[in-house]
């Protein structure tokens, strides 16, 4: 019987060791396996993330070609930034034209009036300036621009691009100038009301003339104050339109034609 029994417990040990062996070679195959399908999901997602990449990147590049396209005054912002410094002196003078600007009339006879409201002839520039390069028309805004091209014999090609570039430009200053336009009106109502009550007062015996002349220069003081201020306001948004415009053209022009229309217009 002792025999038997350690006989029986050496068998039941031997056992258990097999089951345990068996069990650890399962535990360390479910393990290998799971690390392989582990290792290729990640490989699947790998590729799913360079594809979905590329995918944005190719997009990217398609937006970018299509914002070119749609946006012509902003099409050679890096190009002829650096190849023009011509268009940062046009803007610059532009912009001091605009910002000092005086209001005109102001007498006995005349009220006062803001000539196109104070918008110097280059921030004039519309979509049709295009059309009028080759007419006969000599009124009408941006004459001073117009008259410049149109003395460059201009190919049917510029001329069509320059058409797009005035339209961008007459889209991206249409709200600023409209604002600005409704301000010195009300500006110059405003002023006209007191002009009008002081010319009556001069003229009733109410006011001697040397107190109508200084209530004269008083309003006319007030009115390019205001005036100023509102064009400062605008001042930043309407030189940045007007530099992009320039850039463009910029782009669009020959050399030579480029020289010659900055000479005639800055004369």
């Amino acid at each position: 019987m002792p025999v038997q029994k350690t006989d029986n417990t050496k068998q039941t040990a031997g056992s258990e060791n097999v089951i345990h062996l068996k069990y650890k070679g399962l535990v360390m195959t479910g393990q290998k396996k799971q690390s392989q399908t582990f290792k290729k999901a990640i490989q699947i997602m790998k590729k799913q993330l360079n594809k979905w990449l590329s995918a944005i990147a190719i997009a990217a590049v398609i937006f970018t070609g299509c914002s070119k396209e749609e946006s012509p005054i902003s099409g050679s912002d890096n190009s002829s930034a650096f190849t023009a410094p011509e268009i940062d002196v046009l803007a610059n003078e532009t912009d001091a034209e605009f910002t000092s600007f005086e209001v005109s009339g102001g007498t006995e006879s005349e009220g006062f009036y803001a000539e196109n409201e104070g918008l110097p002839d280059a921030y004039q520039v519309s979509g049709s300036t295009a059309d009028e390069l080759n007419s006969a028309k000599r009124d009408g805004n941006a004459k001073r621009l117009r008259a410049c091209l149109s003395k460059l014999e201009l190919d049917a090609e510029q001329t069509a691009k320059l058409k797009r570039v005035f339209h961008a430009f007459e889209d991206c200053k249409s709200g600023i100038v409209k604002r600005h336009q409704m301000a010195i009106r009300e500006l110059t109502a405003r002023i006209n009301v007191k002009h009008e009550a002081l010319v009556k007062a001069y003229k009733a015996g109410r006011i001697d003339k040397e107190t109508f002349e200084k209530g004269l220069k008083a309003l006319r003081a007030e009115f390019n104050q205001v005036h100023k201020l509102l064009a400062r306001k605008a001042s930043i948004a309407l030189k940045d339109c007007y530099h992009k415009m320039l850039r463009a053209m910029h782009s669009i022009l020959s050399e030579r034609q480029w020289k010659a229309f900055v000479a005639c217009y800055r004369h």
